[in-house]
């Protein structure tokens, strides 16, 4: 057997061991072993499992211990949505009393103080006038049963409740419901 001897210049033999420093370095900073100098190479243990494969680019995975949010339409389908025809109207069951309101054609316009006593201003149809508390609509045509509480700027049936000037109210009765205008 004869020996081989290799000369290099000092400038690569500089160069190399820099390099063996660098590897040697960078091998002990990843916590792995230096490889073992082998004429073949060993395939890896069996005990060892194979890596996980990545999750697809579309969907990425949940961290742990976070609860993934839904997706837009999960919240969408779990919302219920308004009327079937919004133009339809409204059902009123008979057991909800129908709310009242003004006398179609009446216009509250405001509230005066005449002498003491408290008045509305109000038009209804081509009359307009005053009403005081304890009017009722309609009017009676025979001059012998006149009565002065009955007027012309309410419908038949209805009736004056209050009136409050402080706060510019007026309050309508029909029947056994009340219903109140403000400014």
């Amino acid at each position: 057997m004869t020996d081989s001897v290799i000369s290099l210049k000092p400038a690569t033999l500089k160069f190399l061991g820099s390099a063996i420093a660098a590897a040697l370095l960078l091998v002990s900073c990843s916590g792995e072993k230096p490889p073992q100098a082998t004429s073949q190479a060993t395939p890896p243990p069996k005990s060892q499992a194979a890596p996980p494969a990545p999750a697809p680019v579309g969907a990425p995975a949940p961290l742990a211990g976070l609860t993934p949010l839904p997706s837009s339409n999960q919240v969408v389908a779990s919302v219920a949505s308004g009327r079937v025809d919004p133009f339809a109207p409204l059902q009123i069951s008979a057991t909800r009393p129908v709310l009242l309101s003004l006398p179609p054609g009446l216009i509250f316009n405001g509230v005066i103080r005449s002498g003491g006593t408290p008045e509305a201003l109000v038009q209804f149809g081509a009359e307009s006038g005053t009403l005081r508390v304890g009017q009722r609509g309609g009017s009676t045509t025979d001059s012998r049963t006149m009565d002065y509480r009955t007027t012309p700027l309410l419908p038949a049936g209805w009736s004056v409740a209050s009136i409050d000037v402080q706060k510019g109210r007026l309050t309508l009765r029909q029947g056994k419901q009340a219903v109140t205008a403000e400014l």
